[in-house]
């Protein structure tokens, strides 16, 4: 078979059948069961019509059926197509008719969300066939996979990234990972973001285990968070889970990525964990992962660079005329290498504009990347920017101007504006009608306009806040002048409140208090945390303040649950410390998973 992203996790399931290859809520399961089902699933797919050419969709939740269906996609000898169970149903359907996909992977806890028009096959035990595989033959320019980014036209492009530049990622990741102990690799990254790949592949085509969480701030609550050896982490959550103390205890490889890294954070991550590596990785979805690893040594002076070029990437600093510059003077990187992508599904044009013929290896092309960098005298990038308006917001991607088209599709919305002001997204609208005369917030404005980017976006491009104005700033040649867009106004200055009136409420508000640095008195019980300024990654402290003031152990979960302070009181206050059905719920189902998986390794004789 040709070696391809996924052809090495065979080898090593056939090696060592009885090792772990995932932990999870649901439990254990091996290479070898791994190996089975998305055999039988590969099977079963290609009877089904997967093959070389056809995008697999997969829309699942974050349990040990994700990778089987992941595995399966590949052995069938197709490209996996990523669907955020999460995502809004537009956004889903709308990837699915751009990427042609057909054949649509599912769970029976995630078909609901599943848009319609491909064929739906349903992962669940009854997928059983003889051993034997038969493998599909894959070609050096097959796509592994279609992972879809924020597009500055208002649409998502899908980039597409071929076996080649997989295999070239993961042959690097052994030269950087020399000696790392990869036994334990947390897999905390959505399989829509390609930071996923290297945390899932490069755990099992390397004879390590996956440790599946729903999310970095989950971390804390997986029953195996003492497996993890191997953290990849964005900057802006690392800090949240060190303020929190819910480090894992054996972490003895830091990855950073997806933010620019700082010095300070460095110091922390090495005293104030088990860590004896801390890497920061750089690199564009369409570079197939990274294109840069540096190692960042303890102690160090300056602030931590991007690290050297990797092996399977080139890397050129130029300037506009694409002249190369010398170091110590910024411009724009473009890479090419083993691991550029195909271009983006139907975008000619833009694969045009950004995909360019590489002028110094002829017939070879190079990407714009839009960072701007400088090459330091050791050969290595320096980061210094963007020169367009794409931001990185707690590791994802975002085009602001596709937030500003889907505010402006909005019919309150005449005009519109986003930016990032620290670790929140801000939207800036004229509303239709009459705008007023002064910069203002509305919550019941915010809440529609909220409510209907929710049916269009994921979570984490629905602007925190909406900050409602006359008029958008100008620059004298009559553009969009960023820098002018005012402060937010502070929330709820002159709005009725509802004020703590229990003890339990009057703590939480104090807790409150601190992590959002507001009055205590002035914070209104019936406020969502998000609405005052929370965000994920102070989750994580809050539920540790909490359980430190009550005496009850109080889980991230719960506060995506009970959202207020007054929610969170009553629960609190039950003698029974009864928990809402959908809590309940979940935890039924995340208890059958386990005992099912329990059950087939007991029957395995594992």
């Amino acid at each position: 078979m040709t070696d391809t992203l996924h052809s090495e996790f065979i080898e090593q399931a056939v090696k060592n059948p009885a090792a772990p290859a995932v932990y999870s809520d649901a439990g254990v399961m091996t290479y070898g069961e791994l190996d089975e089902r998305s055999r039988a699933l590969a099977e079963r797919l290609v009877t089904d019509g997967a093959g070389p050419g056809v995008p697999v969709g997969i829309c699942v939740e974050r349990t040990p059926d994700l990778l089987v269906a992941l595995l399966a996609t590949l052995r069938a000898g197709s490209c996996y197509v990523p669907l955020d169970p999460d995502y809004p149903a537009e956004r889903l359907a709308f990837m699915v008719r751009d990427s042609g996909t057909r054949l649509l992977l599912t769970t029976p806890a995630s078909r609901a969300n599943c848009p319609a028009g491909p064929t739906v096959v349903v992962l669940d035990e009854s997928v059983r066939t003889e051993p034997g595989e038969r493998p599909v033959p894959v070609v050096p320019e097959d796509t592994a996979y279609i992972i879809y980014t924020s597009g500055s036209t208002g649409r998502p492009k899908g980039v597409a990234i071929h076996h080649p530049g997989c295999v070239a990622m993961l042959a690097e990741l052994d030269r950087v990972f020399e000696g790392c102990d990869l036994s334990g690799v947390s897999a905390a990254s959505s399989v829509c973001f390609d930071m996923s790949v290297m945390e899932i592949f490069g755990a099992l085509c390397r004879g390590g285990a996956v440790v599946l969480v729903q999310s970095a701030v989950h971390l804390p609550e997986s029953p195996y968070a003492d497996r993890i050896t191997h953290l990849n982490a964005v900057p802006s959550v690392m800090n949240g889970l060190l303020d929190a103390g819910y480090l894992p205890p054996r972490v003895r490889t830091i990855v950073f990525g997806g933010e620019p890294l700082r010095r300070k954070l460095v110091d922390r991550a090495y005293a104030e964990t088990g860590a004896d590596r801390v890497f920061n990785a750089y690199g564009p979805t369409e570079g197939t992962v990274f294109c840069s690893f540096g190692l960042v040594p303890r102690d160090g002076a300056g602030e931590p660079t991007l690290g050297l070029p990797s092996a399977h990437a080139r890397a050129y600093v130029l300037d506009e005329d694409r002249r190369r510059l010398p170091a110590g003077v910024p411009g724009e990187l473009y890479i090419g290498g083993a691991g550029l992508a195909h271009g983006y599904v139907n975008r000619p044009e833009t694969t045009a504009e950004r995909f360019l013929p590489d002028p110094f290896v002829d017939g070879e092309r190079m990407y714009r990347t839009g960072d701007v960098v400088t090459l330091t005298e050791d050969g290595e990038l320096r980061f210094g920017g963007r020169t367009d308006h794409q931001v990185k917001l707690r590791g994802y991607r975002i085009e602001l101007e596709e937030v500003e088209a889907r505010l402006t599709g909005c019919p309150e919305v005449r005009e519109a504006a986003a930016v990032v002001r620290g670790n929140r997204l801000i939207g800036y609208v004229v509303p239709e009608g009459d705008a007023g005369d002064d910069v203002r917030l509305d919550a019941a404005l915010q809440s529609t306009v909220n409510g209907r980017l929710a049916t269009e976006l994921p979570d984490y491009m629905v602007p925190a806040t909406l900050v409602f104005l006359p008029a958008l700033p100008l620059a004298p040649g009559g553009k969009l002048d960023r820098a002018a867009l005012p402060e937010p106004p502070a929330a709820g200055a002159d709005a009725p409140m509802t004020a703590a009136s229990t003890p339990t409420e009057v703590a939480l508000a104090e807790i409150w208090g601190q992590l959002l640095d507001l009055e205590p008195a002035g914070i209104d019980v019936k406020a969502a945390f998000y609405d005052l300024g929370g965000d994920s990654l102070l989750l994580v402290r809050l539920a540790r303040l909490m359980t430190r003031r009550f005496g009850r152990r109080v889980r991230v979960p719960d506060l995506f649950s009970f959202r207020d302070i007054a929610s969170l009181g009553r629960w609190l206050d039950e003698e029974s410390g009864a928990t809402p059905e959908v809590v309940t719920s979940a935890r039924r189902r995340a208890n059958t998973r386990r005992a099912a998986l329990r059950g087939r390794a007991a029957s395995n004789g594992s």
